[in-house]
């Protein structure tokens, strides 16, 4: 038996697999939350020497993708010109698709370097409306630990995510999403282990699909879901009308960061 790392319970082994190709890893389920997860899963700083992990074919796709429905959704349900925060934001794809549309976006990852959102990056002590984290809560050893401190670092008080869920026995060994040749995906949810994520945090979960929402807002559930799914892709071009690229505006930021004093703009002093 192993101990739950989202609600202490007792979980049992459900099966093992090799991870990283020459690593066995035990999966443990736990009955009272849900949670399926990879019981002390020692090789992480292994399998984070490549961040982003060969396999992760879809990782464009994926972020046009949210850039489409994330715009929907802070236009129509958040205030459009708050600060937004982009957690493990990988190289910037994401941060700098969101500026380009019009929303203050800005970066944050330990293991990737910014290269797409330069000079965008999270700055300590700022506060942000909301924190996105696509395809993170998986990769998290202790997940009520993890979106704590991400409240608690940004003050935020609504966290947008992606992760993939199962329901009730764990999924077959070929199911993709257990990726075991990368051996980043440690932890795997159903809709009430979220549900008692959310919980515990004192926030409430709102379901969309592939998408999910822990707020303290009143956010309607069903419109959520709309902009959650295809109809969010649908009114992109009516959130965008909303909006004003910061496209230019950046580049102009940027370019007074790099400027390099000419001789007529020096003081004599410091010649």
């Amino acid at each position: 038996m192993s101990v739950c790392p989202l609600c202490a319970n007792e979980a049992g082994t459900v099966f093992s697999a090799n991870v990283l190709g020459d690593r066995e890893a035990n999966y443990c389920l736990c009955q009272h939350c849900g949670l399926l997860f990879a019981h002390q899963p020692d090789w992480l700083d292994e399998a984070y020497r490549h961040p982003i992990a060969q396999i992760d074919t879809g990782v464009m796709r994926r972020n046009l993708l949210n850039a489409l429905r994330v715009t929907g959704i802070l236009s129509f349900l958040f205030p459009r010109a708050a600060r937004y925060l982009d957690f493990a934001g990988g190289y910037g794809v994401f941060t700098r698709l969101m500026r380009d549309i019009g929303l203050d976006f800005h970066w944050q990852d330990k293991y990737c370097a910014n290269l797409l959102a330069k000079g965008f990056e999270c700055e300590p002590g700022q506060e942000y409306a909301l924190v996105t984290a696509f395809e993170v809560l998986e990769h998290v050893p202790s997940p009520r630990d993890f979106v704590a401190s991400v409240i608690a670092e940004t003050g935020c008080d609504s966290l947008l995510f992606s992760t993939t869920l199962f329901e009730g026995d764990a999924p077959p060994r070929n199911w993709y999403y257990y990726a075991f040749e990368s051996g980043q995906h440690i932890c795997f949810y159903q809709r009430r282990t979220l549900s008692y994520l959310a919980d515990s945090l004192g926030m409430r979960y709102v379901h969309g699909g592939d998408l999910h929402l822990f707020t303290k807002k009143a956010v309607p559930p069903f419109l959520f879901r709309l902009l959650s799914s295809r109809g969010g892709v649908l009114a992109f071009p009516f959130a965008r009308a909303l909006l004003h690229s910061r496209t230019q505006q950046d580049f102009a930021v940027q370019r007074r960061r790099l400027s390099v004093p000419t001789l007529s703009s020096l003081d004599t002093e410091d010649i």
